[in-house]
């Protein structure tokens, strides 16, 4: 079993917590300070109090966990002490493991049916993993460190190589997305 949690870049979340909290101080403010329109702008300052609160909470609070475990991708995202499993993917199913810039390339943005991002951080390096499972595609978005990568590579071409009249692996899989 093989585990990998992003590093959260403190840069990132100061700034993130700074400015939804300017933001929101300034919406309100400019709400108080302009009379003939203040129920419009107070309807906007809670909008964006609220988008603040889930940048907050998803960017800042919340931490994701990869996991390989037996031809399994699996990955869990941890709030405070709770830990919840989001999705378990057969790595054999696995079409394509691309860059961000690969991924515009050969136009996998374009023909999928499901985008899911269990990345940590804005910007940085993400990796796509590409599933075909049920004649469907999707993708899937994450921030490997360059060793859970490497392992990952070694992983998927091993469980594509195994014959799949084999018994289903112990444990989660199967291509299951939360």
């Amino acid at each position: 079993m093989y585990k990998c949690k992003p590093e959260r870049n403190p840069k990132q979340v100061a700034l993130l917590m700074i400015s939804s909290i300017l933001l929101t101080i300034g919406a309100f403010t400019l709400g108080i300070l302009w009379e003939e329109y203040k129920g419009v702008i107070n309807l906007a300052a809670m909008f964006i109090a609220a988008i603040s609160l889930y940048i907050i909470i998803r960017f800042t609070m919340t931490e994701m966990e990869y996991t390989l475990d037996n031809g399994t991708f699996i990955i869990t995202k941890i709030v405070g002490n709770k830990r919840t499993d989001q999705g378990a993917l057969d790595l054999a199913e696995t079409i394509d493991l691309v860059t961000k810039a690969e991924y515009k390339a050969k136009g996998y943005n374009k023909s999928h049916n499901g985008f899911f991002n269990y990345s940590q951080n804005l910007g940085g390096n993400h990796w796509f993993l590409v599933v075909g499972f049920a004649g469907k595609r999707a993708v899937v978005e994450f921030e490997p460190n360059d060793l859970f990568l490497a392992i990952m590579k070694d992983e998927i071409e091993k469980a594509k190589k195994e014959p799949k009249n084999q018994p289903p692996h112990e444990g989660p899989g199967g291509g299951i997305l939360i």
